[in-house]
């Protein structure tokens, strides 16, 4: 598609806000700077698999787009 997409910040301020306001729990701050990398790569990995497939496409063929991001994506 071409598009190119800036990293997320996903802050553990943010991963704090979304538990409340989506699921009405609290989490600690540990937790939330635990999570937040991880949801941040989850993120990133969603979009870039979002960009190379067409709106119109297969829905399963996202699963196998995520799976061919997840081996080329270094670990942090």
């Amino acid at each position: 598609m071409g598009r190119s997409r800036r990293k997320t910040a996903v802050t553990p301020e943010l991963i704090e806000s979304i538990a409340f306001k989506l699921r009405r729990t609290t989490i600690t701050p540990a937790l939330a700077q635990a999570l937040a990398p991880n949801v941040e790569r989850l993120n990133d990995a969603a979009l870039a698999a979002a960009d190379e497939t067409d709106f119109n496409e297969e829905p399963a063929r996202f699963t196998s787009v995520l799976l061919e991001l997840k081996s080329a994506l270094p670990r942090r």
